[in-house]
């Protein structure tokens, strides 16, 4: 092991390098838990907090609004333009237009109407820059005519603003990019521009780059670490993870390499930073391969073994957590691995965060009447409504909507205008908790959902929902945490003692032979969660599954690293 005080000056010195330079333009490529908050706190101090932290999703920026604490504004790419467009509205839009996140699916069924085409990725479009095929074009003017905005078109609209010279980026002391392995085009165009005329700080891993489906890439965090107007600085001290899983990442990056794997990856030092981890290290040398012979309802060996060992945790560690405000327990894996995991747990009376369900990301016919609640004229409105009540004429309205722009209002039926401003009239007593039962009633059948699901969409809250005291007490208290999460949903987390599940082959990764680099990433995300401690569990069995084999990427692992249990049976009698 290194010399702990020859680390604390190392990281010291790495650490003023970067806060003591004159560049304008800097670049940390740096692995998890190495201090970059650390950083941008000490970074950001002096600025009186005129400055901006951005990042690309909502529980990361939030994560660092909190821990920057006055220190800079933290938004998403989208909160962020959304911001600015509500200041300077452009390409056609005014100051009142519409948020809706889910406005692509609406311009995409307006394609099919007016033309017959299905094919188009509107949001590919945006995230890759595509302009020259006529599609961002055809979004820009529907979105226009809705007076709405969606979340990559609204920083393709400020993208354009600043590009086309009308304004330039407003000017702050300092910002600070974080995650930047995840970005995609777009993103990075936008800050480019905001470059222009600002001091900017990178920071990012490109061994973390797990969110290939927004059309992010790697490849850009690589070339700025390339690029000789960035000054790169490190940050090579990990104090979240022990010196196992630190080493155990290094094995994993050597044969992801020798596997043809991470080809264009940046080097970067990555060690454990002893002066705080040393003796988490003593407590926790290995980490363990947990092989389970199967894993079914009647015979739930994964579940099983995960209590047992959630049982052994220090009272110390579960203080700890709950202190530094981490999960004690932190359960990573597919879904349908974790559905049955929270069942168990919860049946045997653990608290558990997990969220099954995923937010409804498809139209909703109240997506419409949401809009119509407040004003009756919008058109965006109106054609949600068109999704689930086709009108008279539908296809001849949309048409003129695009030809003539007539606004759709000007254009209904005055019976399907008065049926739907009744279900409005409705919506309102429900909101305002004077609908008698007959109307209550007589909603459940219109928008055929129950009660509690409406007002959960609209966001409607029961008299006495606010004034319900949340109590914890001390048995609560002495129980560990325990969150489960995906492999992407564990981003930006990091827990105690960290449970891998369904680590078998053509599981994870999918193919053996040939694991995506996005796979490979996904596995180190994973393993650099781990505060404490940290289990690889692969199962022989899943219900009815035929033979399992554990994963490849338990293999790319030295055994010297590894304490096996093998999980059957005979291991809980």
């Amino acid at each position: 092991m290194n010399d702990r005080n020859d680390q604390e000056k190392d990281r010291k010195k790495c650490s003023d390098l970067i806060l003591n330079s004159p560049a304008k333009k800097k670049i940390i490529v740096a692995g998890a838990g190495t201090g970059k908050t650390f950083t941008f706190q000490e970074l950001l101090k002096g600025k009186n907090g005129n400055a901006l932290a951005l990042t690309f999703i909502n529980n990361l920026a939030d994560d660092l609004e909190n821990e920057l604490e006055g220190l800079a504004k933290s938004q998403t790419f989208h909160g962020y333009c959304i911001k600015l467009l509500h200041r300077t509205p452009f390409g056609g839009i005014d100051a009142g237009f519409h948020i809706f996140p889910k406005l692509p699916k609406i311009i995409k069924s307006d394609e099919q109407i007016l033309f017959g085409r299905k094919e188009s990725n509107f949001e590919e479009a945006f995230q890759c820059l595509i302009e020259d095929d006529g599609h961002i074009d055809f979004y820009i003017n529907r979105a226009n005519f809705y007076n709405a905005v969606g979340f990559n078109d609204s920083v393709y609209r400020m993208l354009q603003y600043l590009k086309s010279g009308s304004g330039e980026p407003p000017r702050y002391e300092q910002v600070v990019i974080d995650e930047f392995q995840d970005f995609n085009r777009l993103e990075v165009a936008f800050l480019e521009e905001m470059e222009k005329v600002n001091p900017i700080l990178i920071v990012g891993d490109d061994d973390q780059a797990i969110y290939d489906r927004k059309n992010a890439s790697p490849d850009f965090i690589r070339e700025k670490a390339k690029d000789p107007d960035y000054e790169r600085f490190e940050l090579p001290y990990c104090s979240r993870c022990t010196e196992v899983i630190v080493n155990a990442v290094d094995d994993v990056i050597t044969h992801a390499k020798a596997n043809g794997n991470l080809t264009d990856r940046v080097d970067k030092k990555y060690t454990c930073y002893l002066p705080k981890k040393l003796q988490d290290c003593i407590n926790y040398p290995k980490i363990v391969h947990a092989i389970c012979s199967v894993h079914t309802k009647k015979s739930p060996y994964i579940s099983m073994f995960i209590e047992r060992e959630i049982q052994k945790i220090p009272i110390e560690e579960i203080d700890m957590a709950n202190k530094e405000d981490y999960p004690c327990v932190l359960i990573i894996g597919p879904k349908y691995y974790l559905s049955q995991i929270n069942d168990f747990l919860v049946n045997n009376s653990y608290k558990v965060d997990y969220e099954e369900k995923k937010k409804d990301n498809n139209l909703h016919i109240l997506d419409g009447y949401e809009i119509l609640l407040k004003d009756v004229e919008p058109n965006l409105g109106w054609r949600i409504i068109f999704e689930f009540d086709e009108v008279e004429n539908m296809n001849d309205i949309i048409g003129k909507t695009h030809t003539d722009q007539v606004d759709i209002v000007e254009q209904l039926p005055e019976g399907y205008r008065c049926k739907n401003e009744k279900v409005i009239d409705l919506l309102n007593h429900l909101k305002e908790n004077t609908a008698s039962i007959e109307e209550q009633n007589e909603l459940k059948k219109i928008i055929d959902l129950d009660l509690n699901e409406i007002k959960t969409r609209l966001e409607i809250k029961e008299e006495d929902e606010n004034d319900k005291s949340q109590k914890t007490d001390s048995q609560e208290n002495s129980q560990p945490s325990i969150k489960l999460t995906t492999y992407h949903g564990s981003k930006g987390l990091s827990g105690g003692f960290v449970f891998i599940v369904g680590l078998n082959d053509e599981t994870f990764p999918r193919t053996p032979e040939s694991p995506s680099d996005y796979e490979v990433c996904q596995f180190i995300v994973a393993l650099t969660r781990a505060r404490k401690k940290c289990y690889l569990i692969s199962n022989k069995r899943f219900g009815g599954s035929g033979w399992l084999s554990h994963s490849t990427f338990i293999d790319w692992i030295d055994d010297s690293k590894l304490s096996v249990e093998v999980v059957n049976k005979e291991y809980f009698k």
